[in-house]
């Protein structure tokens, strides 16, 4: 670069907001894998992250040193818009393409066998219990579902057509072992 004019601060600024966006989507998803106990995928996510930003202060370094009378707060606005719009795109990324495997607890208004089977008929896998409220004397379903996050959508639908007064309570699960996790768990 040639380091002197304006179009020149403007390129600097584009090329560290774009490398901020890459290398914060990529420290995102990083942190999500490791989070996940997923070292062999982190690693390499780490290695190219890292990379990015030595060329982002680099090429903001070469800048500055280029133009000591330059006043380097347009380049601070730049990485810091880069860093924040990289941690959104990479939460995006995340929810997207990492499925964690999520418990879902849901206490139904009352008792609804049609909601069960229709849970059945999409293939979740379910484990229900008669329970009974603390303010109500009747009976109702308490139904406890493990599916992978990107069904949730789907398993939410499902339950507010058909009981918009259920509670409905989301985990994420550490791990699961045995029965029957269903189509959804694949």
């Amino acid at each position: 670069m040639f380091f002197g004019t304006e179009l020149d601060l403007v390129i600097v600024c584009i090329i560290v907001v774009f490398g901020r966006i890459v290398d914060m989507s990529l420290a995102t998803m990083r942190t999500v894998f490791t989070v996940k106990n997923k070292p062999q995928i982190a690693a390499p996510i780490g290695f190219i992250e890292a990379f990015f930003w030595f060329l982002i202060v680099k090429a903001a370094l070469d800048y500055t040193i280029a133009n000591p009378v330059v006043d380097t707060l347009l380049l601070a606005i730049s990485y810091s818009l880069g860093f924040a719009l990289g941690t959104l795109l990479g939460g995006i990324i995340s929810k997207q393409f990492v499925k964690s495997k999520i418990h879902v607890q849901i206490i139904l208004s009352s008792k609804n066998n049609e909601i069960v089977n229709a849970l059945k008929e999409k293939g979740f896998g379910q484990t229900i219990i008669t329970a009974k409220g603390a303010n109500k004397n009747t009976e109702t379903y308490m139904i406890f579902v493990e599916t992978v996050s990107n069904k949730l959508n789907e398993l939410r639908t499902i339950i507010n057509n058909m009981d918009e007064k259920a509670f409905v309570s989301v985990s994420e699960s550490k791990s699961v072992y045995n029965g029957f996790f269903g189509t959804t768990g694949k």
